[in-house]
């Protein structure tokens, strides 16, 4: 049985993301048009055998970029746009299921994005009726929670010496911590970021990237059971709060005593208005008449991050794409 993808949002991503890196690897655009970009999908379709078939555009000013997939397999065309939209039309033609217009998710997935939009309603954030959620139950698992703490920890640690760098007392600070990361047993924790502020060869753009990854230790204490709610993404976190958590601890199992993880249920319900709130900064973009409320757009997507990283098995989060 053929089904229609066309509302399956993380197989877009993923489409947008190959085709992105085909564009900037053959230097037809740079890191820096992507900004500029819009992505149109012709249509998507899983085949009877499980294959993947679409077609889509991606445009950078007044020059479009054609992609198909078919067999699963991605290539860039040379066709115009009259030809592109005959394409489109004559698949519909011969494919029913591309005409169909039901979403297709289960009854519980509709529950979260249902309540999920009506947050977002509440706080006069724009949204979409046709936007599925990220992931399902039964396709994520929970990180342990050690291995959450020992990310949580590390993360903080490190947000405390890029916060001194500011201050222009990265030597001090380095002297304090480094100690402490071996006591955590944090020292093969750290993601690529978090290196380069431990050995001194970061930049000034990693020192401001972990600034801001207060928001993700906040998220990851939100899902330990430390922060009571973070369904407000308009300001940010607590520092003093967040400094609470682990001040008076000495090793990770310390740090482990005063927390608890959160059900996968919870967790995937708080990815999914995250992954709302980060679609509706980047709908504002290109869609004048949208709203994103009070949202911070540097807030939703640190929190994104860490929401994300827990139901993932990618180590390093600074890897995960986070598009919307």
């Amino acid at each position: 049985m053929e089904i229609n993808q066309l509302y399956n949002e993380q197989l877009k991503q993923k489409l947008a993301d190959s085709a992105l890196s085909l564009l900037i690897n053959n230097e037809i655009i740079t890191r820096d048009d992507i900004i500029n970009l819009s992505f149109h999908v012709g249509y998507m379709f899983t085949t009877e055998s499980e294959e993947l078939e679409a077609l889509f555009s991606i445009k950078n000013n007044d020059e479009s970029y054609y992609f198909a997939v078919q067999h699963d397999k991605l290539m860039m065309l040379t066709i115009n746009s009259a030809q592109y939209k005959e394409t489109i039309q004559y698949m519909k033609d011969n494919h029913p299921c591309l005409n169909e217009k039901e979403l297709v998710e289960t009854e519980h997935l509709k529950k979260r994005r249902e309540k999920n939009n009506h947050i977002l309603e509440e706080f006069e954030i724009s949204t979409s009726d046709k936007l599925l959620c990220y992931f399902s139950d039964d396709e994520v698992s929970l990180r342990d929670i050690k291995d959450v703490a020992k990310r949580a920890v590390t993360c903080f640690f490190t947000v405390q010496i890029a916060c001194d760098i500011a201050n222009d007392s990265y030597q001090e600070s380095i002297e304090f911590f480094k100690p402490l990361y071996d006591s955590f047993g944090l020292t093969d924790c750290l993601n690529s970021k978090e290196k380069r502020i431990y050995d001194g060869s970061y930049s000034e753009q990693d020192a401001i990237d972990m600034d801001w990854a207060y928001e993700s230790f906040w998220a990851l204490c939100w899902c330990l059971s430390l922060v009571d709610d973070i369904t407000d993404a308009d300001g940010i976190c607590d520092c003093m709060e967040a400094i609470s958590f682990v001040k008076g601890t000495n090793s990770i199992d310390e740090f482990l005593e005063k927390c608890t993880l959160k059900s996968k249920e919870e967790i995937l319900d708080m990815h999914d208005l995250y992954y709302r709130y980060n679609w509706a900064i980047n709908n504002a973009k290109v869609n004048p008449d949208a709203s994103i409320g009070d949202l911070d757009s540097s807030v939703v997507i640190e929190r994104r991050r860490a929401l994300e990283w827990i139901l993932t098995d990618i180590d390093d989060w600074y890897d995960l794409s986070l598009d919307a």
